[in-house]
């Protein structure tokens, strides 16, 4: 979760929900059921929108040159962590599935608040 509350979160869960059924054949209907679909769970570092913290764009760069998958720090990279968590679990067998809803145009704004973050070095890497 961001930055709203629980119930906030349910709200537009069922929302959403209400507008995929609206939008799809009613054959895709059992695809979702009635509500319930996201286990919302808590930052594991709640903060303020647009806050980067230590080590976080170093975490999105290992990402990047591991899977070729672009990670804001703020918001996807949050995301990300949970899911590799989810994945890794306690022996349970879990369907994980992450939605990736974009961030890619923060980084921009990041490269221009932390340049030092972003210069390539001396073999062409950033």
């Amino acid at each position: 979760m961001l930055a709203d509350t629980l119930e906030r979160y349910q709200e537009q869960e069922k929302s959403l929900i209400s507008d995929f059924k609206g939008l799809c054949h009613e054959d895709c209907h059992h695809l979702v059921g009635t509500d319930g679909l996201v286990h919302w769970v808590d930052r594991s570092s709640p903060r303020r929108f647009g806050k980067v913290l230590g080590g976080e764009i170093a975490s999105c760069r290992q990402v990047a040159r591991q899977t070729g998958i672009l990670l804001d720090p703020v918001y996807t990279l949050a995301a990300w962590e949970q899911a590799v968590d989810l994945c890794r679990g306690d022996g349970r067998e879990a369907k994980v599935a992450m939605i990736h809803t974009g961030g890619t145009l923060g980084l921009f704004g990041l490269a221009q608040r932390y340049p030092q973050h972003f210069a390539a070095t001396a073999n062409g890497q950033a």
